[in-house]
């Protein structure tokens, strides 16, 4: 893999509309890795178009495309009506039957478990979580795992380190999190250890300020946040951002200059969730940053060698 290829490779991309000429002609210029489909950019309404989407964007592909969208159950699940929406709390069997409905339109990640433990109604995560109590959530978090492994989709556990003890929106700007690092390994990386060790593929991490973790950067920004997630939660996997679009990263920091932080950190790979042009200039900062050495073609190896090396499920 060229080095281009190698950061198209890196950076998931979500778009607004239709998928148009240009956007075809720009994906197969910069070939990106991944195709996020979330409804807010209304990409197709019907399986037959879904279907056509997805196929056309990974015939421009030279590599692996992982084309992912959320599917959680309850109120987060995919505008296409083939695709069942079963009411939280799902389990294995319901997971499974929801996945499966999204291999049949070409995705390959379902964007789930949320692995959050909530403290309460007044968490942002209330609705999606599976709970208030770690063990419980960590059993919920594990059945979830293998029902979208058992519809042989990638499973992408979120959001690391834990984000149900907030009831701010990290869409609008970044939560802050005061708690002991104690507490963290107690209470809300429990059902992270659980999707570990049920193989999850990914782990995604929140935008999430954790002084506890580290005084200066969010925590997924931090190289804290995924040293802790390589050892104390044992997780081998790829690393995923959240949507690096979000209030929570832009309202501090330029969305190309948090990417490759991000990635420089350990990270595997950038979601740029709803504008290719974004994605372009992420595309670009990374280059720069590798030509430049900041960051180091060593380090952009091992992201791509760590989403080559996830499962044809």
């Amino acid at each position: 893999m060229t080095l281009d290829e190698e950061i198209g490779a890196v950076i998931m991309v979500g778009f607004r509309g239709s998928l148009t000429d240009a956007v075809l002609a720009d994906w197969k210029r910069r070939q990106f890795g991944g195709l996020l489909v979330v409804n807010l950019n209304r990409n197709a309404s019907t399986a037959a178009a879904m279907t056509a989407l997805v196929a056309k964007v990974r015939s421009a592909q030279h590599h692996r495309l992982i084309a992912a969208t959320d599917q959680e159950g309850g109120g987060v699940c995919i505008a296409i009506s083939s695709v069942p929406c079963e009411p939280m709390p799902v389990g294995r069997a319901a997971t499974a039957t929801m996945a499966a409905a999204l291999k049949k339109l070409g995705f390959d990640l379902d964007l789930g478990p949320v692995s959050d433990v909530c403290s309460g109604p007044s968490s942002i995560m209330w609705g999606r979580c599976y709970g208030t109590n770690p063990a419980t959530v960590a059993s919920a978090v594990g059945a979830v795992v293998d029902g979208i492994h058992d519809a042989h989709m990638l499973s992408a556990a979120k959001h690391f380190p834990g984000h149900g003890d907030t009831s701010v929106s990290s869409e609008t700007q970044l939560p802050r999190i005061d708690e002991s690092l104690a507490t963290l390994r107690s209470r809300d990386w429990p059902p992270f250890q659980a999707a570990a060790s049920h193989g999850v593929d990914f782990v995604l991490l929140g935008h999430l300020y954790y002084p506890v973790l580290d005084t200066v950067h969010s925590a997924d920004l931090s190289p804290v946040t995924i040293r802790m997630l390589r050892t104390d939660v044992g997780f081998k996997g790829a690393i995923i951002s959240d949507d690096m679009e979000m209030g929570a990263i832009t309202s501090s920091t330029p969305v190309a200059v948090a990417a490759v932080q991000f990635l420089a950190n350990g990270g595997d790979m950038v979601m740029i969730a709803h504008h290719i042009s974004v994605a372009d200039a992420t595309y670009d900062a990374i280059k720069a940053a590798v030509l430049s050495g900041r960051l180091p073609r060593s380090r952009l190896d091992d992201a791509v060698a760590a989403l080559q090396a996830l499962p044809n499920r």
